[in-house]
């Protein structure tokens, strides 16, 4: 192989990478919801020896499929949790 781009140039700009993830999951109002939390954390924060939340988390961001990359909708966050509000929704799921 010679010289020319690197192969990296041509990877999707808006992809995450989620690598020593843990998919925390919890069923509501008939919807799967996700998050990316990392795996050495999650016992951490149940046990109460983390008490950052953003230490735990990958992204604040919930999905409905993290592998898949598809985030939950505001109206069935909504109508699941009673809010919209991100944090709160993540440590309802953990």
């Amino acid at each position: 192989r010679g010289g020319g781009m690197s192969r990296a140039v041509f990877q999707p700009v808006g992809q995450k990478l989620l690598t020593n993830v843990a998919v925390v999951r919890l069923k509501r109002g008939g919807k799967r919801f996700e998050v990316a939390c990392y795996k050495n954390k999650v016992l951490n924060w149940r046990h109460g020896a983390e008490t950052d939340l953003r230490e735990v988390l990958q992204t604040d961001d919930v999905f409905t499929n993290v592998v898949k990359g598809q985030f939950a909708k505001n109206g069935d966050l909504q109508k699941a949790f009673g809010t919209t509000d991100r944090e709160a929704i993540c440590r309802t799921i953990l």
